[in-house]
């Protein structure tokens, strides 16, 4: 049996997606699979049970092919950061920042952890399903790229291109790519896939046969576009949503997209409730929302000066004075209070910023960074003990103001975040908290909802995902290709 790996023809052409769903497939045939992603850049984060760091779409990948989110799934992390630099996470763990010109010098020693990581893997498991990063042929990267043809090679993998029929030139697309492979490399290549095509499958049966005659390869599906809200990988997926249809029996939340949102997988299961009428957005719009929500950020001071420069400060509070719900998570959390500092540039330069002035609390960030899964419950006067789970991942701590104490949820035993006395202000560090059924009916049902859509909608989005590849995949031929 063979390993696959999954490359594209460039960023954001449902590389995580298609992977996930292939090991979804093969998990339900009985195969032990498991997803890996070399090198991962991405600021949306998952936590696993030993508290490292890995990508979300891992993690997502993960729990499609019916197992647990390893580090070794996704052994080096880059998330980008403000000044042309990244934090650098190797097995779950800081490293470092670097620039550019610093990681390039770094990359066969990462290599070597990259090996380790994907070897323990294979020792455990029938099949891994790699997925590639960007384009496997940018000519001036591809020396050193440690995520596609570098991975393929050392896991024996057979290749399967993926091109976006959407965006168009899917024939420069694969042919391009196929042709700017090595002459090894091309004899990888078993297939391809054609993804996100719009329109009567018939009518690109003649352009089916025009690539397979093209690339010497048989086309192994053609995926039709399908809105599966899962969560996206990064924000190159992330497109302003513009302002939704809405009922009037739905209410509306709006999130700001900040210039380096992370984790906004946070409100992935707020797009399955049908009384929601969910929209991202980087401007403050015209109408007052029912619910207004600070995401996670990866450079908590730049988002907030950003947030004063753009009115959104003044927006919010003003909405805040008018009864309008206002949720900070992480560094949303830290933006709403009186101050955020960064004395030792752990997020980028160096400073301190004014807050939101909306909870009494200071917030000064230094190492380590915290990264864990944690367990609790809601302990807010006037709120339902309701349990909660989910993880963190942030830097410093938040000091709320002595006799000013209001901690919303109760987390391993410590009190978290901070609700107003009317219940209207609410922060919090915990990331993943609407994943839960309990959760986020108690805290839709508070906003008058009662009715609610999935309770699990991850499992629902993955139940279709599988049922849309297994159906527009051409399995016995992917089969022979793997050896299955």
């Amino acid at each position: 049996m063979h390993n696959l790996a999954i490359l594209g023809t460039s960023s954001h052409v449902g590389k995580s997606v298609i992977t996930a769903g292939i090991c979804r497939v093969l998990a339900r045939r009985g195969i032990r699979v498991a997803p890996f992603k070399a090198q991962n850049m991405a600021l949306n984060a998952y936590v696993t049970a030993s508290g490292g760091e890995i990508g979300y779409a891992q993690a997502l990948q993960a729990w499609a092919s019916g197992i647990e989110p390893s580090v070794d799934m996704n052994p080096v992390l880059i998330k980008p950061e403000p000044g042309h630099r990244a934090q650098l996470i190797v097995q779950g763990t800081v490293a470092g920042h670097l620039k550019a010109e610093d990681y390039r010098g770094s990359r066969d020693r990462l290599f070597d952890v990259v090996k380790a990581s994907y070897e323990r893997l294979a020792a455990q498991y029938d099949m891994i399903v790699i997925e590639g990063a960007g384009s496997p042929v940018e000519l001036n990267l591809m020396e050193g790229d440690l995520a596609n043809l570098r991975m393929a090679r050392l896991a024996d993998a057979r290749i399967v291109l993926v091109g976006d029929i959407d965006r168009g030139g899917i024939f420069a697309q694969l042919y391009g790519t196929l042709k700017l492979l090595p002459e090894a490399d091309q004899a990888r290549v078993g297939g391809v896939l054609v993804n996100k095509f719009r329109g009567q499958r018939a009518l690109f049966d003649a352009g089916v046969h025009q690539l397979e005659a093209l690339l010497d390869r048989p086309v192994l599906g053609v995926i039709p576009w399908t809105d599966f809200r899962l969560p996206e990988e990064d924000s190159v997926g992330l497109a302003d949503m513009a302002e939704p249809t809405r009922s009037p029996r739905q209410i509306r939340w709006t999130v700001v997209r900040l210039p380096h949102i992370s984790n906004f997988t946070d409100f992935v299961p707020l797009a399955h409730e049908p009384a929601v009428s969910l929209h991202m957005v980087d401007r403050p719009p015209d109408t007052m929302p029912d619910v207004v929500v600070l995401p996670g950020s990866k450079a908590t001071l730049a988002d907030l000066r950003w947030l004063w420069e753009t009115g959104w400060v003044r927006t919010i509070q003003t909405w805040a004075a008018a009864g309008v719900t206002v949720l900070g998570i992480c560094g949303g959390y830290q933006m709403l209070g009186e101050s955020v500092s960064d004395p030792t540039g752990m997020e980028g330069r160096a400073g301190s910023q004014p807050g939101l002035g909306l909870i009494p609390a200071r917030t000064r960030l230094f190492p380590p960074k915290i990264t864990r899964q944690v367990t609790g419950t809601v302990r807010a006067p006037g709120w339902l003990p309701t349990p909660v789970t989910g993880y963190e991942i942030h830097n410093g701590r938040t000091e709320v103001t002595p006799g000013w104490e209001r901690p919303w949820l109760q987390l391993a035993g410590e009190p978290d975040g901070w609700c107003a006395p009317n219940g209207r202000i609410l922060g919090t560090y915990l990331h993943g908290l609407f994943d839960h059924v309990s959760f986020r009916q108690a805290f839709l049902a508070r906003l008058g909802i009662n009715r609610f859509g999935p309770a699990d909608p991850l499992e629902s989005a993955l139940t279709h995902l599988e049922e849309v590849i297994r159906e527009y995949v051409d399995w016995p031929t992917l089969d022979r290709l793997v050896g299955l």
